[in-house]
This record gives C-alpha cells, structure tokens and sequence, in this order.
C-alpha cells in the first residue's frame, strides 16, 4: 500500500534518474492535493536511488519552519555543512516572518553572500559526491524558506552538466506559495511535472487486493471509493479500521472508525487555520442538515468569499469535500471533534442568527437553535414555534417536538409555555402516549388556571383517561361544565359534545372511573380522536359533534341490530377521511364497525392501506393501534398464528407504559390466540404482565377479561373463568353497552356453567342472548348456537351445531368452524351416523389445518380414522371436472344430501347422482366422506344453502 498504486509515476522518475546519469541534469516537480502520495512517492525513489548508489540528500518542507533562513538548505546540506553556511546561520536573529510574495514578483537579486554560499555548496557537494549521481529530495517545497529556494535555483542553473536529480513536491493551492520560484523552474528545459490525482476506483481495488483476492477486490472497490474519494490516506484509514482476519476481505461497507477519523485529522492540519475553519463551518452547517454556500461559510468563520472558495477547492483535492459538502458523515464528525462543546454551540448560535437575518425558512434557522440547545433573542421562539408546525407537516415528529421543548424551555409567559406543551402533548401522543404523561399535571392546572382555553379540558381529560387517571378526568370535566361560558362559540362546541363523551366513557356520579373507550367498538372516539387535534381548531372544533355524533349513531345501529347501516356507514367513513389528527377517530370506529358486523376481508383491506399510511407518515401510535386492529381481523378470521403475531407486532411498537388502559386491546387478541393455539404457557406469562388499575374500569378491561377467563376454561379452572365473564357482565350492562358483538359474554358465562355441570344454566344464559337485537351476526349467533348445542342431545344437538357451522362457514372464522365441525362429528358418531360423522370430521381437520389447529382438532375428535385421506393429493382429478361437477361435489362434500343439492342446484336427483358417480371416478373415491371440503384450485367455499323445513344447510 506504500505507493498505493503510483507506478506509473515512478517509473517516470527512475527514467528521469537514468538521463541524469549521463551528466544532464534532470527536475521532476511532483505536484497534487494533499495526501494524494507524493510523499510515498518521493520516499520509495530516494530508497531505490540510495541503492543503486546514489547521493541522496533529502529536506521536507514545514509550515512551523517556513520562517527559518536556509532552512530547507540546511537540511540538504546536513552531511556536508560548508563553513559560509554555518557562519552565516549563526549570524541570523532567529525565525522571521515569511514574506508575501505578489504572483507577479521579479525574483530578487541574490545578495552577495548569498551567492558566496551557493558557489561554496555547489563545490562541496561535487566533493562529497566524489563522482556518484547525486538526488535532491524536497517534500512540501511550498513552505520551503526563500534563501534557500534561491540558492536551490543556483544550484539547478549552474549544475547544469552533472550527475544530478532534483525531485520537488508541491501541494496545488491557490495562491501559489511561491509563484516566482515555481516559474524560474518551470523555465528550465529538463524540468518536467507529475501531476497526482485521487485513486480511480479500478486503483482503489488494486489496493484492496493487497488484503484479498482480485474477485473479491473488485466487489469492494466501489464501497470504499465513495467513502475515500480515492485519497490514498483515507484509504488506508479504512483498510486499517477493517484489517482481514482468518484470510477474509474487509467488509463491504466500510467502517469509518478511529483509523479513518485520524487519517481526516491527518488531512485537514496539513492545512493552515483558514482552511480548517472552512471545513468546520461546513460541518456545523450540515450537522444541522443546511449546506454551507461560499458566503455563509465566510460569514460564519469570518473568512473573505475568495478564500473560503480556494479552501474548499483544496478540500475538494483532497477529496475531503464532494459536490459543495463534506464527502461522508465521519468525515464531519471527526472535523466537529475539532471543536470544544462551547466554541461549536456558538457556531451553531451564529449560524442560527445569519440564517435568520437571511430570510431562511424557519425550520433550516431551528435546527442550529436546538443544536445549541439555546435562544438567542425574541425572535427565537415564535421561529421555534413555526418551525415545529412545518415539521408536523412533513410528518418530522422528531424534529417538531425538538423545536416545542427548547420552545417550552426558553420562553418566560406562562400561557405561551402552556400552549406550547399542550401541542408538544399532541405530537408526543402520536410517538408514544408515555411521552404526555409527566405534562398531564402541568396542563391540568394550565387550564383550570386560565393560561389554556376553557375547551382544551377535554383533550387533557382523554389524556387522562388513556393513562388510568380517570378520578382526575372526572374532576377537570366537571370544572369544565361548571365555568363554562356558554356565549363563547368554542366552549359551547365542547360543551355540545360532552354528554356523548360522558356517554362512551361512562362517567357518572356513581362510577366516577376513567372507563376508556372500548378497543371494540367505541375506542377510538375520545382517546384517539380528541387526543390527537389539530393545531388550527380547537380541541371540541377537531374531533368533537361530528366524530361523537357519529359514534353514537354507530352504537345505536349496532344496538338495534341494523349492521347493514353501520357497515354501510364504515365503509363509506374510510373511503372519504384521510389518515390524519382529526380523522383517526372516525377510522378507527370504521374498522371496529366492520370487524363487528362480519366484514372482516373488508376491515382487513382498510387495515392495510392505513398501516401503510401510518408507517409513512412515521407514527408509532397510529401504527401501533392499527396493528392490533388487524390483529382482532386475524382473529375473527380465525388465523390463530397471524393473530398472535400482529398483536406481539403492535404491543412491540409503543411502550407498555405508553398503551396505558389500552393494552388490554393487544393482549386480549394475543392470549385469546394463544390459547387456541394449544400454547397455554406463553398466554400465562402474559396474564403475568402487569396491567393498569384502570383498564378494568374500561372496555378494554372487557376484552382482558374475557381472554382471561377462556385461559381459565383451557386449563382446566372453570370456577376462575367463571369470575372473569361473570364480571364483564356486570360491568357492560353497567355501562349500558350491553352488545353481544362487541363481547358476547353470556354465551362465554355459559361455557363456565357447562364446564361446572350446570346445563340449565348454560342454556337460560345462551338463550337470553339470541333474543338479544344484535346478536344475529352469524359470527356471534354461530358462537352462541355452538354453546346452546351442548345442553342439548340427538337431532337437536346436530341441528343446532349444523346451523352453527353454516355462519361460521360464512362467517370466516376457521378456527371456530373448526370446533363447531369437531363437535358435529362427535354428535354423528353418538347417533350411529359414521359416515356422516366421518365426512364432517374431515372438513372439520381441513378447517383446523386452514386455523393452524390441525393437532388439536385431530385429539378433539372422537373417530381416530376420521382423518384417513385427508392428505390425498386429487389435484389431477379436480381439473378435469366440469363446472356443474364442482358445484355438486362442493355442496356433496360438506354433507348435503342429493335431494337438497338438487332443490340448491335447479338440477333432478337422478342428475345429482350422476355427477357424483363421474366425480367419484375422476377423484378416485368411494364415498362423498372422502370429498375434499374445498376444492384444489377452485379458492372459494361452497356455496350457503338456505335451509328448508327447519333444516340446517348441513343437512
């Protein structure tokens, strides 16, 4: 890596040394930006030249040492110290100032002894040569001392026909450093230049096959190209951060660790103190993530517009800088660690006060205020203020709650600090609601203090109630009510949508208990909706009448049993309101509406395109909400496995501590899938979890309780289970939200009896909730048929369960089809009726297979030969059946008898039989228990027949 690929160029030297030797003297100017190698270069030529027998006298050139008369000559001269140079040293006063040298300048007159000196080296050094090729190495002769760069002329000039090489390295800046020196050389006939330019990235794997082998090489070069720019010391930085270890190649991304930060320090102090502060004025400015123009950088480091361009020229040779901005962001770092913490908060103050006086946008002048985490003046938080409403708007959460703390921190009017933490409220929520909770106190003071619009009550008072605080909500609605004055528009807005809200939260005198709003169904309205306002309206004006009036006439229509209307209105609700502060509210009532009506393949669309928005717009708390609502669509779907991961997913996304009472959403899907899942164990160790006191005085407490008590049922403790659905009862009808679509908890209240031997009970339980106006959704009323059948016997029983089974199949929900099915197959198998008992056992294992219970269904069942060709592979057979073929064998599969798919289908008996004879021979079957459920190919279920004479569609 010593040369890092410049052969080329020193091969061009050795032949310049081979002329030399035929006594014409020879100059190489090898000139390049800095760390581009010309020092290596120099080096490895004065290393052959010495052993090929040559005098080499070598010199580097040193900014510290740039005042320093002969200096450099010294240097060369070390060995061989004439008794005129020696003299004349002694005699002068110490290190001078280096004199400006105009481009223009006439090369001086060389004065006497200077000229006495240069005739007595030239003779010593031919003396000390005795007849060897003599080399002259200068590194960095542009901070070499005038005396001795006039001397060097003389030698040059009058060793015109001597064994000689003079090799000079020169940085290419701007201005030269010595313009009149570098001309006179340049003049000479065997003067020639090398030009060093960065490594092209063919060069750059060169260098890296060093370390590996070519193939491997080649893959790497373009990673450590662009990070290096092809300067050869940064390179080696890299190399050196990722050495190979046990004969393998360096990374493919190149770390940029403590090598590569000294191989920039390296680089950028080779530099006087302009240039340094160039580039730091660039990384302050792009640490901020601004871009450093010529006249800001200039105005910011106090440097005049043409030498801030000439230095980031230089930065830019030296790779240092690409394009106007400092190449890689280590780069910037190891260039900000320059700096102490206070000389880089000023430069951040700074660059925030120029940006402002400029006109800037208000966000690019933020950035360098919270950067230096101060406020210069007046002007600094009303520009904080504009700034964080711009990064709301581009979806920069981060960034605006930056903006509104320093904000929050720096302004001495307290209503100012109130409604600027009252938004800084808004936007944490949108992150993470644990986020709110240490300025929920300060904002309830805030406002009962008047520092806050009287209608900001209720947003606090949601807050509260997410966070278990519902005494307090309570407390500060009250206060509300009681100060309102009703003439202001705004208050009257707020006060118009209390009593809905009082409604879903279900807050009176005699349960003064922050309720929540149910993960089902009412959720969304306050906590979601009122929580999240937008800065424009009011808090009443942004999620207040229309979102509770909406709401409550949801809640009706679901009360009523009038789902068509509420689906109707869901549907209609996500396709007009966008994802946004106001509108989540509204989606999320949406999506319970469908999930609670049956469309649950239509709630699972929706989920997904706002999922995909709130992922977009970058906020966990939508995305955490929406997530555990698709969990729930996974489980009414009956896709156990997909259900437990999306709500671990949601649980995953925001705190526990931010979900407050909400948690009981994700968990309750998470431990009712589990537990179905026949994985007992992990439900515990989520039952284990602490909860919030307050989310069993909430509906989300509801769901908790009834995953809770189907724990208890699958482990065996009825009475435990018992307890838990008991209490969602006496807690609903509390509430007036008595809806079995939400929580059918008589149906669960029943299973406990049953569990505990008391079918009458049982039965008086189920029966109530049929009667019940919402309890006809075929998911609920599948549930509760399923429950109903079991204090039941005979044809009874498997009527029940075979009606249960057809709004299940309906329904979509697998899981449930499933245990409904097994338990359809037992009742055949009690009656004597094998074959039947046989065929529905087979669709229930298909449905089990489908719910990812497969194992479990199969100990379910009570005929152990239930499942025999179940795995067959008909796959040949059912692409050769015809349409009408299918449709009979779809109906035959799942039981129907001939005369019922006839009266189904349209067709005659005798035509029904003679399609299952044709069927039975291109299936390769024997009987129609051996039919698949559904078809290979064919993704959908069979038809829902309409049962005739008091018959279920299973027939």
């Amino acid at each position: 890596m010593a040369l890092a690929d410049r052969m080329t160029e020193l091969a061009w030297i050795r032949d310049l040394f081979e002329r030399s030797a035929q006594h014409k003297a020879q100059t190489v100017l090898v000139e390049g930006a800095v760390a581009t190698g010309k020092t290596a270069l120099l080096h490895t030529f004065g290393e052959e030249a010495a052993a090929d027998g040559a005098l080499v006298l070598t010199a580097t050139g040193s900014r510290a040492e740039r005042g320093h008369p002969l200096g450099i000559l010294g240097q060369l001269c070390h060995p061989f110290h004439t008794a005129e140079l020696q003299s004349w040293t002694e005699q002068q006063p110490g290190p001078q100032p280096p004199p400006a040298e105009a481009p223009d300048a006439e090369p001086a007159a060389m004065a006497e002894t200077t000229a006495r000196i240069a005739r007595g080296l030239c003779t010593a050094l031919l003396e000390y040569a005795a007849g060897r090729p003599v080399v002259l190495c200068v590194d960095d002769v542009q901070y070499a001392d005038r005396p001795s760069l006039e001397i060097l002329l003389y030698l040059l000039r009058r060793l015109k026909s001597e064994r000689l090489l003079t090799v000079l390295s020169e940085w290419t800046v701007s201005p030269l450093a010595h313009p009149a020196f570098r001309a006179e050389l340049l003049r000479h006939p065997d003067c020639r230049r090398i030009s060093l330019t960065s490594l092209s990235e063919e060069q750059v794997g060169e260098v890296i096959a060093e370390h590996t082998d070519p193939a491997t090489a080649a893959r790497l070069a373009p990673g450590y190209h662009q990070v290096s720019g092809g300067n050869p010391l940064l390179l080696r930085g890299l190399l050196e951060d990722a050495p190979p270890t046990g004969g393998g190649a360096p990374p493919a991304v190149p770390p940029t660790e403590e090598s590569f930060r000294q191989a920039v320090l390296d680089c950028l102090y080779r530099w006087d103190q302009s240039t340094v502060d160039v580039a730091r004025g660039l990384a302050v400015l792009e640490e901020s993530g601004g871009r450093g123009d010529p006249a800001l950088v200039g105005a910011l480091t106090c440097t005049n517009g043409p030498r801030v361009e000439a230095d980031v020229r230089a930065l830019t040779g030296a790779r240092l800088v690409h394009d106007g901005r400092l190449r890689h962001p280590a780069i910037r770092a190891a260039v900000l660690d320059t700096l102490t913490p206070d000389a880089r908060l000023r430069l951040h103050l700074r660059a925030a006060g120029l940006l402002y006086d400029q006109g800037r946008e208000a966000l690019e002048v933020a950035r360098h205020l919270v950067a230096a985490d101060s406020t210069p003046g007046g002007w600094a938080v009303p520009t904080l203020h504009e700034a964080a409403s711009r990064a709301l708007a581009e979806d920069r959460a981060e960034a605006a709650l930056d903006c509104l703390s320093l904000a929050c921190r720096s302004t001495e009017d307290p209503a100012q600090r109130a409604a600027l933490t009252m938004e800084l409220a808004r936007i944490s929520w949108r992150r993470d609601p644990s986020a709110v909770l240490r300025h929920l106190t300060p904002l309830k003071e805030a406002v009962t203090a008047g520092l806050l619009e009287p209608p900001n009550a209720i947003p606090i008072a949601l807050h509260l109630f997410w966070h278990g605080r519902g005494q307090e909500a309570q407390e500060l609605l009250d206060w509300f009510t009681a100060t309102a004055d009703t003439g202001d528009p705004r208050t009257a807005s707020g006060l118009s949508c209390l009593g809905n809200v009082r409604k879903w939260l279900h807050l009176s005198p005699q349960l003064p208990y922050a309720t929540g709003i149910s993960g089902d169904l009412p959720a969304p309205t306050g906590l979601a909706a009122l929580h999240d306002g937008t800065t424009t309206a009011g808090p009443a004006e942004a999620a207040g009448p229309v979102l509770l009036t909406a709401s409550d006439a949801l809640g009706s229509a679901l009360a009523e049993g009038l789902h068509a209307r509420a689906a109707d209105w869901a549907e209609q609700t996500l396709a007009s309101t966008g994802l946004s502060s106001a509108g989540i509210g509204d989606a999320q009532f949406a999506l319970s509406a469908l999930i609670h009506t049956g469309r649950t393949e239509r709630a699972a669309a929706h989920c997904d395109t706002l999922l995909a928005e709130a992922r977009a717009r970058r906020a966990p708390t939508w995305e955490a909400l929406f997530t555990s609502y698709q969990a729930e669509v996974a489980l009414h779907q009956g896709a156990l496995e997909r259900a437990a991961e999306l709500a671990q997913d949601a649980l995953r996304l925001i705190s526990a501590r931010g979900w407050g009472v909400v948690v009981g959403h994700p968990l309750s899907v998470r431990i009712l899938a589990l537990t179905s899942l026949g994985r007992p164990a992990e439900a515990a160790g989520l039952l284990r979890q602490a909860v919030p006191d307050g989310m069993f005085h909430s509906p989300f407490g509801l769901c908790y309780l009834r995953a809770r008590g189907h724990h208890h049922l699958a482990a065996g403790r009825p009475r435990d289970a018992f307890i838990d659905f008991h209490r969602c009862g006496e807690l609903m009808r509390s509430w007036s939200l008595d809806l079995p679509e939400l929580v059918p908890w008589r149906s669960d209240l029943a299973q406990a009896h049953l569990s505990l031997g008391r079918p009458e009970a049982a039965r008086d339980l189920v029966t109530a909730q049929l009667a019940m106006p919402g309890a006809h959704a075929p998911r609920t009323r599948g549930l509760s048929l399923r429950v109903l059948a079991a204090t039941e016997a005979g044809n009874r029983r498997t009527a029940r369960l075979r009606e249960a089974a057809d709004l299940l199949l309906g329904a979509g929900d697998q899981c449930e089809l499933a245990g409904v099915l097994a338990d359809l197959s037992r009742a055949h198998h009690e009656l004597g009726e094998l074959s039947r008992a046989r065929a529905v056992a087979h669709q229930a294992l298909q449905a089990a297979a489908e719910a990812g219970i497969e194992d479990l269904c199969r100990q379910s069942l009570s005929l152990r030969d239930a499942a025999e060709g179940l795995t067959e592979d008909t796959a040949d057979g059912v692409a050769s059946l015809s349409e009408a073929e299918r449709r009979v064998t779809a109906l035959a599969a799942i039981g129907h008898t001939n005369r019922e798919i006839a009266r189904e289908l349209f067709i005659t008996i005798s035509t029904v039989e003679q399609h299952l004879t044709r069927v039975y021979r291109k299936l390769n079957v024997k009987q129609r228990a051996d039919l698949p459920l559904r078809l290979t190919g064919s993704g959908r279920y069979p038809p829902r027949l309409v049962p005739a004479a008091g018959k279920s569609c299973t027939g």
